[in-house]
Order: structure tokens, then C-alpha cells, then sequence
């Protein structure tokens, strides 16, 4: 199925869903009015969406990664290139949750490969749950979730270090929970959120799988009602996100 971006503006900002489909990628454009822009994730083919919306990767400031799955953190090795390529001069921050490891990974293999001819510097900031981030217009606040990796061999595995985060722009306010289970108590920094968006990876709702790894579709709405406005992402099968109105 053709995905569907979705896309929202308010005064000074706007925030695009570029892509998302469970176990393929998921990429976030916050967009700046006066110049400049974020990403919130970089699944595999974020690349090649900024370069069809025009996006200039000089002037991406950040990029926020919610945790180190595949899907999420698959798209930076292609990014650090093309910006190497194009020759970005200015700092690149990353801000991974702590003890994240891929992105490191990622990250050294890109510097080991290309050393001295990077003309960048990529500042990589190891975040935890409770943290504020200042960067440029951006107030960000970071908050830990609950997120298992889970394979069809394995089953659920352990808990990883996962982030969501809450961004704060001319008085308001847009939360992305990454990928999370129930037990992530998300309720309190949901409420009331400008735009909220949450992903909906399960298609029936219960068991340990809800707790601990994804939510359903039903969570998600019923999370979606405490904001303002949601984004429902991260869905499988390839179904689209979908926007709901909240309250």
C-alpha cells in the first residue's frame, strides 16, 4: 500500500512524518520557519525522502533517536555520507538514549572508514530519561520507555535503552514515544500535547507483548484521545499512519 505522509504545522514549525512501517523504517522531519530542520529517527530510506522534499542536509541540526533498532537507526550511515559528500561544515549532534550501542557502531564505522576527509564534526550525546536538551530553537525533554526486542525465533528479549521525547517550539508542545510497551506509563507526558506521535504495532491488544515491546492499535488511540491532535505510526502490513483529532 502507498504510504501516507502526515504532516502538521503550527506557528514557527511544521513536523512531517516522511515514512514508518513496522520492521521497514520510520523518519520524523521537524522543520524550522526561520531555517533548519531535525529528524526524530532514521530507518533505511530517509536519505532518499529528504532529497525528494529538497531538504538541505547542511542544515539538518540534529537527528533524535528513540532507540537502535534496525528500523529506527538504518538510514544514518547514508546520511553521514551524503553529507561528508556534499561538504557540511557544521557539527552534526545525535542524541541516542544511554548505553545505546548500533548507533555507535554505525557511527565508528563511518569514521574508520573516511577519518580526516569527514569535514563535519558528529557530536554524539548519550541521553537519559528526564533530560533537557537545548538545540538551536528546540526545547527537548527526554523521557525513558519500556521497549523489548522481539524476533519470531526468540520471542520477546531484553529491555533496551529507549527514549521518547517531547519537543517545546513558541509555547508548544509535540511528543514521539518511539517504539513502547504499556508498561512505559506514557500518560503524563502525553496529556494535552499539541501533536502526539505514537506508534500502533500490535493488532489485537493484551499479553506481554503489549507491556513490554509494542502497543496496539487500540492503545494508541486511546492514549491519542489525552492529545490535541495524534499521529498513529509504526503500523504492520503496510498500512498507513493515520491522523486522529484528539480531544
Amino acid at each position: 500500500m502507498v504510504q501516507e505522509n502526515l504532516c502538521w504545522q503550527a506557528e514557527g514549525w511544521s513536523v512531517e512524518v516522511l515514512y514508518s512501517q513496522t520492521g521497514v523504517a520510520t523518519s520524523i522531519l521537524v522543520s524550522l520557519e526561520l531555517g533548519g530542520s531535525l529528524l526524530l529517527d532514521c530507518g533505511d530510506g530517509t536519505l532518499r525522502d529528504l532529497l525528494k522534499r529538497e531538504v538541505d542536509l547542511k542544515l539538518i541540526k540534529g537527528i533524535y533517536l528513540s532507540h537502535g533498532h534496525f528500523d529506527h537507526v538504518g538510514g544514518l550511515h547514508s546520511i553521514l555520507g551524503y553529507m561528508r559528500m556534499i561538504g557540511r561544515n557544521t557539527p552534526l549532534i545525535i542524541l541516542t538514549p544511554h548505553k545505546a550501542r548500533e548507533d555507535k557502531l554505525i557511527i565508528d564505522a563511518f569514521t574508520t572508514a573516511y577519518g580526516d576527509s569527514i569535514p563535519f564534526e558528529i557530536e554524539r550525546r548519550e541521553v537519559r530519561g528526564g533530560e533537557r536538551i537545548n538545540l538551536g530553537e528546540i526545547n527537548t525533554a527526554s523521557f525513558e520507555v519500556v521497549h523489548c526486542g522481539s524476533t519470531k525465533q526468540g520471542g520477546i528479549g531484553k529491555q533496551l535503552p529507549a527514549l521518547g521525547y517531547v519537543l517545546q517550539h513558541h509555547g508548544q508542545r509535540v511528543v514521539f514515544t518511539g517504539d513502547c510497551g504499556l508498561d512505559s506509563k506514557l500518560e503524563p507526558h502525553i496529556k494535552d500535547a499539541d501533536l502526539l506521535i505514537i506508534e500502533a504495532t500490535l493488532k489485537e491488544p493484551g499479553g506481554e507483548m503489549e507491556k513490554r515491546v509494542h502497543l496496539s492499535f487500540d492503545s494508541a488511540q486511546r492514549f491519542a484521545a489525552l492529545a490535541k491532535k495524534a499521529f498513529i505510526i509504526h503500523r504492520v502490513g503496510g498500512l498507513p499512519p493515520v491522523e486522529v483529532g484528539g480531544q
